[in-house]
């Protein structure tokens, strides 16, 4: 009885997020003279697409922390996802806060800018995630990455996706991207290419290379998502816990889907 009463308060608390999402959304398009006109600016606006916009607001999807994100950008006009969960319905920031990997600090705002660079340059892709996982020297990046990487260097300052510590070393600026789904899984083609080191899986403890796949019933494939959400918020946890910050950079990706094309 107790399983039956989490899940059918998960049900609940899905259907109340669906709601608000829908409800807030048919109050901005109320901005809008003409209602069909005005749902293509709003996606657009939104930078989602109509289908989706169109499936929010009628109650059929649910939406992930990424797209939450970008409707209540709009809705609140602000880029500072902290503002963002100050001022949304409380289940909003909910949903957020318990699927989004990233602690949202004060005074870190989102740029679809930075995200569109790391998608279509994968020097600035390397060198921007080289910056956020532990501070980076000028002198490793013009080793790696010569006369290219120190321009990109400049240019990924003026848009202040990085800036300089008191030490003269380069960090994560004042300027974020949020991710999409499909620019997660481009950086972490790349950085998997680049960085994954075959050889070392020869000596236990040095990383880990997996992969498996199998004729699957529904319930079994509902277990498998279940097992690796719990697992990579569990390294997101461990990595956020005191005096767990290193001078190791570590990167861990994760992709569990079906083999068909929808």
């Amino acid at each position: 009885m107790k399983i039956e009463a989490e899940n059918l308060s998960s049900a609940h608390s899905l259907e109340a997020l669906k709601d608000q999402v829908a409800k807030d959304l048919l109050k901005k398009l109320e901005d809008y003279a003409n209602p069909k006109i005005g749902q293509r600016l709003l996606a657009q606006k939104m930078n989602i697409s109509e289908r989706t916009l169109s499936r929010l607001i009628n109650l059929e999807n649910r939406p992930t922390y990424q797209t939450l994100l970008k409707i209540y950008r709009v809705i609140f006009d602000s880029t500072n996802d902290a503002y963002i969960l100050e001022v949304c319905p409380q289940i909003v920031e909910k949903e957020i806060r318990k699927h989004n990997p990233t602690i949202i600090e004060d005074g870190v705002n989102y740029s679809d800018d930075i995200e569109s660079e790391i998608i279509h340059d994968r020097v600035f892709c390397e060198i921007y995630f080289l910056a956020v996982t532990s501070p980076l020297s000028r002198e490793l990046v013009q080793y790696r990455y010569g006369l290219h990487g120190m321009e990109t260097l400049e240019k990924m300052c003026e848009m202040r996706a990085l800036k300089l510590n008191n030490e003269g070393l380069y960090i994560q600026g004042s300027l974020s991207p949020n991710l999409s789904a499909s620019t997660l899984k481009r950086v972490g083609l790349n950085l998997t290419q680049k960085f994954s080191k075959p050889l070392n899986t020869q000596v236990g403890g040095e990383n880990l290379i997996g992969f498996y796949a199998d004729g699957l019933d529904e319930k079994t494939y509902d277990e498998w998502l279940k097992i690796d959400e719990r697992a990579f918020r569990e390294k997101v946890r461990l990595s956020n816990e005191a005096g767990a910050k290193g001078e190791i950079r570590a990167f861990t990706f994760m992709v569990t889907d079906t083999m068909s094309e929808k």
